[in-house]
C-alpha cells in the first residue's frame, strides 16, 4: 500500500472521493422539522382541551347529594343519570319570552335520561325512563315509602331523592348527575347557533307553543324546548316525546363535541361557558369524568332507547301511569353489568 509521511495515502484523497465518510445523506432541514410541527400541534391542542375542561369545571353548579345507605354497587362502566328541571325559577329570564311555559308552585322532572358508556367505552348510551312511570320513591324525610309517578320524587326532595329512586330502580349507584333546566336548555342551543331536528310529521302546539313543518331543519334555543316538551299535539304522546328529548339531546351532544365547536377558538369557549353555566352537577366532577363521555362519542356515536314499558292504565288519583315489561330487566343487567345494552322496540 502507498504510503505517505508513513500513513497510508487513502487518508489523503479528497472528502469527495469514493472513500470519504462524509458523503453520507443528512437529513435536511425540511425534514428534520416535521416531527417538532406534529409534537408542536399535539401540545397546541392539548393545552387547549385542558383549557376548555377546566373552563366547565369552574363555572359548573355543584350540587350536594344526599345519597340513602345502601349496598348498590358501581356499574363497571360509565354512567351519568341526566335530569331536565321543569322549574319555572328562571321563568323571567330574557331568553325565555315567548315561551308559554304557564306558573305553578314546585317542580318535577320533565326530563330522566341515564348516560353509560359500557366498559369497552364505546358507545354512548341513552335510556329515557318514562316520567309517568309507576315506581317505588324511597322514604324521605318524615314519609315513608310509597309508590309515585317517577318524576313527583324530583318535587318531594329534589335531586337527591330523584337519583337515589333511579338507582333503587336499576339497580346501581350512578357515578354522576347532571341537570338542566328550561332557560339552559335555550342558551345552550343558541350557543352553536341551533341544532337540526327531524319531525316526521307537521307539529302544531298551543300548550308548548310549538309550530314547525315536517322534515330536517335547524331551529334555535326557544324552538328546540318547545320541541323537547311538546306531547299534546303528538299522536305518540309521551312515547313521542321522549323520542324528540332523546333527539335533542344527542344534537347537542354531537355539536357540542364536534371538532367544529372544538377547535374554533372563538365558539368553543362560548359553548363551553354556556353548558357550564346552564348544568348543573354533583360535587366532585372532574376531568376524568368528561373525557369518556368525550372518548365514546367521537368513537362509537350514540345509542338512544326507552326503558321498555307498557301502560299501566289508571291508578287512583295519580291518573295515567306506565309499568315496566319484562324486557326491563334486560336493560337493568346489561347497566349493572356494565356491558352494551339491547335495544327494544316500545310496546
Amino acid at each position: 500500500m502507498e504510503k505517505k509521511n508513513g500513513l497510508p495515502s487513502d487518508w489523503f484523497r479528497d472528502s469527495n472521493g469514493p472513500k470519504s465518510n462524509q458523503n453520507k445523506s443528512v437529513a435536511s432541514p425540511k425534514e428534520l422539522s416535521k416531527p417538532k410541527i406534529f409534537l408542536i400541534l399535539l401540545l397546541t391542542i392539548t393545552i387547549w382541551f385542558l383549557y376548555l375542561l377546566l373552563l366547565a369545571l369552574f363555572q359548573l353548579n355543584k350540587i350536594d347529594l344526599v345519597r340513602n345507605e345502601s349496598e348498590i354497587a358501581k356499574s363497571p362502566g360509565k354512567t351519568w343519570l341526566l335530569i331536565g328541571s321543569d322549574s319555572r325559577d328562571d321563568i323571567d329570564n330574557p331568553v325565555l319570552d315567548g315561551a308559554p311555559l304557564g306558573k305553578f308552585e314546585g317542580q318535577r322532572s320533565d326530563t330522566i335520561l341515564i348516560l353509560s358508556v359500557p366498559k369497552i367505552g364505546t358507545p354512548l348510551e341513552l335510556t329515557s325512563i318514562p316520567r309517568d312511570l309507576l315506581v317505588t320513591i324511597p322514604a324521605h324525610g318524615d314519609t315513608g315509602e310509597k309508590k309515585n309517578k317517577i318524576n313527583a320524587a324530583y318535587a318531594f326532595g329534589g335531586p337527591s331523592l330523584s337519583l337515589n329512586t333511579v338507582e333503587n330502580l336499576v339497580g346501581i349507584q350512578m357515578d354522576n348527575y347532571a341537570e338542566i333546566g328550561f332557560a339552559g336548555l335555550v342558551n345552550v342551543v343558541n350557543s352553536f347557533n341551533g341544532i337540526t331536528v327531524c319531525p316526521n310529521q307537521d307539529f302544531s302546539d298551543e300548550k308548548s307553543g310549538l309550530n314547525i313543518k315536517q322534515g330536517c331543519q335547524n331551529v334555535n334555543g326557544l324552538t328546540a324546548l318547545a320541541y323537547a316538551r311538546m306531547r299534546y299535539a303528538d299522536p305518540k304522546g309521551d312515547i313521542g316525546r321522549t323520542e324528540r328529548q332523546q333527539e335533542v339531546v344527542k344534537q347537542i351532544m354531537k355539536k357540542s363535541l364536534s371538532p367544529f365547536t372544538l377547535l374554533n377558538p372563538i365558539r368553543a369557549p362560548q359553548t363551553v361557558s354556556a353548558l357550564a353555566k346552564a348544568v348543573s352537577v354533583n360535587k366532585g366532577v372532574g376531568p376524568f369524568d368528561l373525557i369518556p363521555l368525550v372518548f365514546a362519542l367521537r368513537s362509537g356515536g350514540i345509542e338512544s332507547q326507552t326503558l321498555p314499558n307498557k301502560s299501566g292504565g289508571n291508578v287512583g288519583d295519580l291518573g295515567s301511569v306506565r309499568k315496566l315489561t319484562d324486557n326491563a330487566q334486560e336493560v337493568f343487567k346489561s347497566l349493572q353489568e356494565g356491558t352494551r345494552i339491547p335495544i327494544f322496540k316500545d310496546e
